[in-house]
């Protein structure tokens, strides 16, 4: 928790109110574990657990209520509850100051890239080649006299070999939907300044 040598932000020391020693809990000494806790947000009882339980859950509330009342917490409602964390001047979400936030990723997601047109014309055309082949080869056994089916061999291959035709021309045209979604190359991408 807090060393002697610890000392609130002036930021927070500015907002909350000098401490009164006759209520049970001050705003300064909830201050204190948020700045100095090992934990970055509290709800009431993780908060009243880290004060060591020596006062109400009520006045734990209130604290924080007066904490967030004056810019010193942030708060967010949770399931059937709330959770509070620092409003730190270089942060609005609750993650502490020497923590390296990388940016959000340009990358596509997998869902999104599954939502693709050509992404699904792909799919299905893999899927017809995959049918297709294996209805040929029914059709190639039955010819061969490894069993009888009531259509004959030949259909069977012919049906097969349409649907991994079929499958061909879906690849060659989400090969091509995807080379039109592609967006044209800037001009430094180029080399071009």
């Amino acid at each position: 928790m807090e060393s002697e040598q610890d000392e609130l932000p002036d930021w927070i020391s500015s907002r909350i109110e000098e401490p009164n020693y006759n209520k049970d809990l001050t705003q300064k000494r909830v201050a204190e574990e948020f700045e100095f806790g090992d934990r970055p947000f509290y709800n009431v009882s993780q908060m009243h657990a880290a004060l060591g339980g020596s006062v109400s859950d009520d006045t734990v509330r209130a604290r924080l209520k007066e904490l967030n009342e004056r810019d010193v917490l942030q708060l967010q409602e949770v399931n059937n509850g709330k959770i509070y964390w620092l409003d730190r001047p270089e942060s609005s979400w609750p993650i502490p100051p020497d923590v390296e936030v990388e940016p959000k990723s340009s990358e596509m997601t997998l869902s999104k890239w599954r939502s693709q047109t050509h992404v699904q014309t792909a799919a299905v055309s893999i899927l017809a080649a995959i049918l297709g082949t294996a209805v040929t080869l029914v059709g190639v056994f039955q010819t061969g006299g490894y069993y009888q089916l009531p259509i004959s061999g030949g259909e069977l291959i012919t049906y097969g070999l349409s649907a991994a035709l079929m499958s061909y021309v879906g690849l060659f045209a989400s090969g091509a939907m995807w080379i039109f979604t592609q967006s044209e190359p800037d001009e430094t991408s180029l080399g071009i300044e």
